[in-house]
């Protein structure tokens, strides 16, 4: 119990938050294959731990760029509450590391997937919202958003960028194809490439579908000069 309680305290320091109830963060850490009644696991704290983020983005865009419209602000959360920049959040947090995952998931490693890492980062933003207020989780969220430039925007939401694009020309959406997928369930990787009425525009590989799919996006992007490769 010490141990874990000493580990506790060193991911409240990464957190930059010191709960007043640290059991609201052993819930949080709580996966459901140790606690399979709901009260007993983090997916109702990562339920209203999502409802924060949300929120808390929706309200730092739209302060931090009042002449933008609606849909580059949607685009912009989007970018920032994604699957796979909160699993890049969650492992920044080592959150993997503190997770507590039954024998089985252990075995096979899901605490490295980017869809659990997400779901652990939620529920530990619910934990420090019951533990500390608003203001609180508020604080420790825009801590640790990820750098990025607003100006990069059709690059790292290359696939929009892309169907707008074609939608533009020709009223019509590429079309992304799975080419492969190997590796094992814990680490995966996609190889996805994009057509538009047959015709080769790119190819892309990732960690998950989507993000091979963008990665497609970004090539087709650049082949057609509507940016840069980068």
């Amino acid at each position: 119990m010490a141990g874990r309680n000493r580990e506790l305290g060193v991911l409240q320091e990464k957190l930059g938050y010191m709960f007043q109830d640290p059991q609201y963060l052993q819930l949080a850490l709580t996966h459901r294959s140790l606690g399979h009644q709901p009260q007993n696991n983090n997916e109702r704290l990562e339920f209203l731990g999502d409802a924060v983020l949300q929120l808390t983005i929706s309200a730092y865009l739209y302060q931090t760029y009042p002449k933008l419209p609606e849909g580059e602000l949607a685009k912009m959360r989007s970018l920032l509450v994604r699957e796979s920049t909160l699993a890049d959040v969650a492992r920044n947090l080592q959150l993997d590391r503190f997770l507590l995952v039954g024998k089985g998931e252990k075995r096979s490693q899901a605490q490295k997937r980017d869809s659990l890492l997400c779901d652990v980062l939620e529920a530990v933003y619910g934990a420090i919202f019951l533990d500390g207020g608003f203001s609180k989780v508020r604080s420790v969220i825009l801590q640790h958003l990820p750098s990025w430039d607003a100006e990069e925007m059709p690059m790292i939401d290359a696939k929009s960028t892309l169907q707008e694009h074609f939608q533009q020309i020709a009223k019509k959406p590429p079309v992304y194809h799975l080419v492969r997928e190997q590796g094992p369930d814990h680490d995966k990787s996609f190889v996805v490439e994009v057509r538009f009425e047959q015709e080769y525009l790119g190819m892309g590989k990732g960690h998950t579908k989507k993000e091979a799919e963008q990665e497609a996006a970004r090539s087709a992007l650049g082949r057609l000069g509507i940016q840069e490769e980068k």
